[in-house]
């Protein structure tokens, strides 16, 4: 069976391939434009210190999301996105806060003993320093009970908050 169509002296794309028209093209390229420039603003140092750790965003939502030809789906899109943005938002809050939880000297104190239970695993196994302080840290050593605390009580007040949102609309 042939997939495509042949009309006197013109071809034309397969029927799966029929959405493949000049204005997809052009939202196409202009998505990839976008998404290209916002991803090449962080290579360059001055851009990235001025816009800081928040801007690979734009970047990610114009791959994730692309403009589409139904605006219903592409509004459902957004909206998802949006709620990313906010749990990402609330997310650096409850780190602040759970940070805050902790003294500066306790956590000085915890990461000098940090460093020295690094080093004293990095001479018995032969092990970069480096390296048995991510083993270390991966396994628990600076988790404290009140920094824990603060994030399971502030993420189930988000948790709580976006379900009663939910419900009343």
């Amino acid at each position: 069976m042939n997939l495509t169509k042949v009309t006197k002296g013109k071809r034309r794309l397969p029927s799966w391939l029929d959405h493949f028209n000049g204005q997809d093209l052009k939202v196409l390229f202009r998505c990839w434009a976008a998404a290209w420039v916002a991803a090449l603003l962080m290579f360059i140092g001055p851009t990235l210190h001025t816009i800081g750790q928040r801007h690979p965003l734009p970047a990610l939502y114009s791959l994730f999301w692309p403009p589409s030809g139904i605006l219903l789906i592409f509004i459902l899109g957004d909206l998802t996105l949006l709620g990313m943005n906010l749990a990402w938002a609330w997310g650096v809050i409850v780190m602040k806060a759970a940070l805050a939880a902790r003294s500066a000297s306790r956590t000085q104190a915890r990461i000098n003993a940090l460093q020295q239970q690094a080093s004293i695993q990095a001479n018995a196994s032969g092990q970069s320093i480096a390296s048995e302080t991510y083993v270390l840290v991966s396994n628990g050593f600076m988790l404290d009970a009140q920094v824990t605390v603060v994030f399971f009580v502030l993420i189930c007040l988000f948790i709580y908050l976006m379900s009663t949102e939910r419900m009343t609309h």
